[in-house]
């Protein structure tokens, strides 16, 4: 008979009008207790790549930010908690192939079974523990729960790593696009230069865009940022997709307009700002000039959301879940 409780204690309530209730603790503890214990087992059994992917993180700046994104996707789960978990169908079933898929997938790479570049080893691995996580989420808490939670089960994603060679693409952009908004800026303040690609010969002081200096760290912080805001604040995908991409060339200008005011002041004012704390660590302060940007990019979109002809767009993309039989609706999609 105890043990009988125990189990009925566990499974998911329903309310006396037959439909799941809106609030947490109405859910019962099985699907949280089999979610901390899949995610306890992951950590445990990912432990090798997850150790790797710490340690690139700590090592190289151009991935500083993975460090970060569960702690962001735990917070976006933890404020639309109620329209996810509100929602939870425990049928293991249904995510129960999925899981094992991903599994498998893990362990065929894991034991090199497939042959994958060594460049691309850990992001391949990486991807398939996030896939194994979407997964056991669709196992414990059921399809439209999974279906509640998709942003911040997506924005998993950012854990993979980008390959070497494709990052180094990728600084190599941001570093070609920098130099020339920097020409740009130094031709409308009629400066004269001689420009050799990323180098400028300037009077006083040559400078060069390096690699290190492409803005791909505060441009991964801005990236980020984009994405979060842009679902927070705004319906239609379109809206989001385009905030999202705006903050590519929204990094650019802010580092150019960062490598233009140290070249002035190092050569106008002191030269010690060539060399000091501006150069060195004055990424917050030109970052605060991104973020006005983003901001007014966000506003001006959301007032196309409201009257603009996106607006139709944002309700078509807003799709509401039905309300369970005697509870509130569920949430959005």
């Amino acid at each position: 008979m105890a043990f009988r409780e125990v189990i009925r204690a566990l499974l998911p309530r329903r309310n006396p009008s037959g439909g799941q209730g809106p609030a947490l603790r109405t859910q019962g503890l099985l699907p949280h207790c089999l979610a901390c214990a899949i995610g306890l087992a992951s950590i445990v059994l990912f432990w090798g790549p997850l150790h790797q992917l710490v340690s690139l993180s700590l090592a190289d700046e151009r991935y500083s930010h993975i460090i970060l994104i569960p702690v962001i996707s735990a917070f976006v789960l933890y404020r639309e908690r109620r329209p996810t978990f509100s929602a939870i169908a425990f049928r293991p079933g249904v995510g129960l192939p999925f899981l094992v898929a991903a599994l498998a997938m893990y362990g065929v790479l894991a034991l090199g079974g497939a042959h994958v570049p060594a460049n691309y080893r850990l992001s391949a691995i990486m991807l398939a523990i996030v896939l194994v996580w979407a997964a056991g989420f669709a196992v414990c808490y059921g399809v439209r729960s999974f279906k509640s939670a998709l942003f911040p089960l997506l924005f998993l994603l950012l854990l993979v790593p980008v390959p070497f060679d494709v990052m180094d693409k990728i600084v190599s952009f941001l570093q070609r696009g920098s130099a020339e908004v920097t020409y740009f800026f130094f031709q409308l303040a009629g400066v004269p230069m001689f420009r050799d690609g990323v180098r400028f010969e300037l009077p006083g002081v040559g400078i060069e865009v390096a690699k290190e200096c492409s803005s791909i760290h505060s441009g991964w912080a801005l990236f980020i940022t984009g994405l979060l805001v842009a679902h927070l604040f705004l319906k239609s995908i379109w809206t989001k997709a385009c905030l999202s991409i705006l903050t590519v060339p929204i990094a650019m200008f802010t580092n150019a307009v960062r490598i233009v005011t140290i070249w002035f002041l190092g050569t106008k004012v002191d030269v010690g700002f060539l060399y000091g704390n501006l150069h060195h660590r004055g990424g917050i302060l030109f970052s605060l000039i991104s973020l006005s940007i983003l901001m007014g990019v966000l506003c001006l979109l959301r007032k196309m959301e409201r009257h603009g002809p996106l607006a139709a767009t944002a309700g078509e993309d807003q799709v509401s879940l039905p309300a369970s039989p005697g509870g509130p609706a569920a949430g959005l999609l």
